[in-house]
């Protein structure tokens, strides 16, 4: 059994070590786009769900009545306002 612990825990690390050699690479692609003027975003920031229809893609945001956007969602809501929807429930 311990053999088995050590290798999930060596797998462990190695997943690890390239999750964060991703997070490296994703970092140093996105500040180049920043730099042409792209805004980016991380999706958990922009919206609840992000949806396709037709051909055309939506960032789909679920409030409770009443509930405001955050200044995120409200800056990603201005730059692609036919793009945005918000649900209530």
């Amino acid at each position: 059994m311990k053999k088995y612990a050590n290798l999930m825990n060596s797998n462990s690390e190695v997943q690890r070590r390239r999750r964060y050699k991703q997070m490296e690479m994703e970092e140093n692609a996105s500040q180049k786009l920043r730099e042409t003027g792209w805004g980016l975003y991380s999706p958990t920031i922009v919206c609840d769900r992000i949806g396709i229809k037709e051909g055309k893609t939506f960032f789909i945001e679920f409030k409770k009545e009443g509930q405001a956007l955050t200044p995120n969602q409200a800056k990603v809501r201005k730059l692609a306002s036919e793009s945005y929807i918000v649900v209530n429930y």
